[in-house]
């Protein structure tokens, strides 16, 4: 998702045959959504909720506030610097920031902002739904449509990915905020553990 080209053939059913060519500052943030994403355990609403002043570098990567939404209990996490520049949250997040601010953004203001399809940047936060299409549209020019694409998909890769790679499994839920009797989260568990790995989600194979 992270490496598609920035020239994006129509889609099937797309009224519109020309070839789109990606905003240099849209394919930055959404590689920066995607990898926060995969890294916190991030639901579109969490993500669309994400401030400046809550993400901070430091010397292990960045510590994220993710704010509460729907009630559940804000988190904060500790998100670490990633093996590959195109899959690093940490990396991605600052090209990001620095792109931003260069096209106008005010300091300290939502983290995720929309940009038109010219590369205009807007100034009201991403939107839930937002977030979304972002990941589901990049998600399509990568070809994964084998699996559906949700706002869970995030979270299900954190920890199947991280299971396959021996994280502890209490490590993982406290990263995702999961409750200790979860079924979700254990059944999410029990996926990574398998011996034979399902096809990776769309997060997975942008984390790979």
């Amino acid at each position: 998702m992270n490496t598609t080209p920035l020239e994006r053939a129509p889609l099937e059913r797309a009224r519109r045959r020309q070839v789109h060519v990606v905003p240099e500052l849209a394919r930055l943030r959404d590689r920066s959504l995607h990898t926060m994403r995969f890294a916190i355990a991030g639901r579109n609403e969490e993500m669309s909720e994400l401030d400046d002043t809550g993400i901070r570098l430091v010397a292990e990567g960045l510590e994220v506030h993710v704010p509460s939404v729907k009630g559940r209990r804000p988190r904060d996490v500790v998100v670490s610097y990633g093996e590959g520049a195109d899959t690093c949250a940490v990396r991605c997040w600052i090209a990001w920031q620095e792109a931003k601010l260069a096209a106008g953004a005010a300091p300290g203001g939502p983290a995720y902002l929309p940009v038109t399809q010219w590369g205009a940047l807007g100034t009201e936060r991403l939107s839930p739904d937002g977030c979304g299409r972002a990941m589901s549209c990049s998600a399509k020019y990568a070809g994964l449509t084998a699996r559906r694409i949700t706002g869970h998909s995030g979270r299900r890769g954190l920890v199947t990915t991280g299971r396959r790679k021996g994280k502890r499994p209490e490590k993982l839920r406290v990263q995702g905020g999961w409750s200790k009797n979860s079924p979700v989260f254990w059944e999410y568990v029990d996926e990574g553990e398998r011996t034979t790995p399902p096809m990776a989600s769309a997060c997975e194979a942008a984390a790979v």
